[in-house]
């Protein structure tokens, strides 16, 4: 494993040691899932809807040429 290192504005280190002090998990383990699932999230939108929109502009095109 190895280690990044963020800024964080007030507000949201407040909102961050809140929702670890609640989970009862350190605040390094929900900076972590919580990367995890916005890369999971970017992942499964690059994947399906870029290649959607270019389907989408392609039977469009097709279509005003016909």
């Amino acid at each position: 494993m190895s280690s990044i290192s963020v800024s964080l504005n007030d507000a949201l280190k407040a909102k961050l040691a809140r929702i670890a002090e609640k989970s009862g998990k350190p605040v390094e383990e929900c900076v972590a899932l919580a990367l995890r699932d916005y890369v999971e999230n970017y992942e499964d939108v690059y994947k399906t809807d870029l290649c959607a929109v270019d389907n989408l502009e392609r039977s469009f095109f097709l279509s005003i040429g016909e």
